[in-house]
């Protein structure tokens, strides 16, 4: 049976690229999808599980190299069977037909067994894991509202975003009328790669906001890491007659 089984979480490197990023972000650590086809051999009990199928069980990714034929004459189901060797962290998966699925008992961290095929009732998990891809990049998470000039000392926290997924951070600021408040007016946004700021952890950023009917520009100058924004001291001073005050960080947002 021509069939690999790469582990995301130790060592998906497939056709000399590490897709462990990619194969975590398309399925989770515990979800399974079945991408590719199986197709009945005319109207006999047989089916052929066909090269370049991919199946992704929790962690690990299972490539079907050639066509894998399986009667289910007598059996119900075609199932991905893995077993697990703990003293060499090893994952081994095969195509099996069975009459129950064992899909209670944990090998290593996965399931037993992870069905794709019930006879009677067709593909069983096909492209579950794109439905999740598709949730997760349209995915926007508000992580806060409320209104901070981000002076010097304060800060906003809110959970890890490399951790949580996230493939980009938005800040938003708006209007702010000194001794009355936040308004919802003069809205302004910047963001910023994830990815950018796990290589560049806690950096400055200087964040260019226009001053409302003038050809001025003002700012406010954050740090930013993984799992807050802090402010500076320059964020509540006037200069060149511009109140610095009369912008706000509104609102912190997740996405992707």
């Amino acid at each position: 049976m021509a069939i690999k089984t790469f582990n995301y979480t130790g060592d998906a490197y497939i056709e000399a690229a590490d897709t462990r990023s990619e194969i975590g972000a398309l399925v989770g650590g515990t979800g399974s999808g079945f991408f590719g086809s199986i197709e009945q051999i005319g109207t006999t009990n047989s089916y052929t599980v066909k090269s370049g199928s991919v199946v992704f069980v929790g962690g690990l990714c299972v490539r079907v190299l050639s066509d894998e034929v399986f009667d289910l004459t007598s059996a119900t189901y075609i199932v991905v069977e893995t077993s697990y060797q703990a003293i060499t962290d090893a994952y081994t998966c095969s195509l099996k037909v069975v009459n129950t699925v064992d899909s209670g008992t944990k090998v290593g961290a996965v399931n037993k067994h992870t069905t794709i095929y019930q006879k009677g009732a067709g593909v069983i998990n096909e492209a579950s894991g794109t439905a999740d891809l598709l949730k997760k990049v349209s995915r926007a998470d508000r992580l806060y509202s409320g209104s901070s000039y981000m002076d010097d000392g304060q800060k906003i926290t809110f959970p890890n975003l490399e951790t949580k997924g996230y493939q980009t951070l938005y800040l938003v600021f708006s209007h702010y009328t000194v001794g009355t408040g936040a308004d919802d007016w003069g809205w302004a946004i910047y963001s910023v790669p994830v990815k950018y700021i796990k290589e560049h952890p806690s950096a400055g950023h200087s964040i260019p906001i226009t001053v409302e009917d003038t050809i001025k520009t003002m700012y406010k100058y954050v740090y930013i890491n993984l799992t807050q924004v802090m402010g500076a001291s320059n964020n509540v001073r006037t200069l060149d007659g511009v109140n610095f005050r009369t912008k706000c960080l509104r609102e912190i947002w997740g996405v992707g």
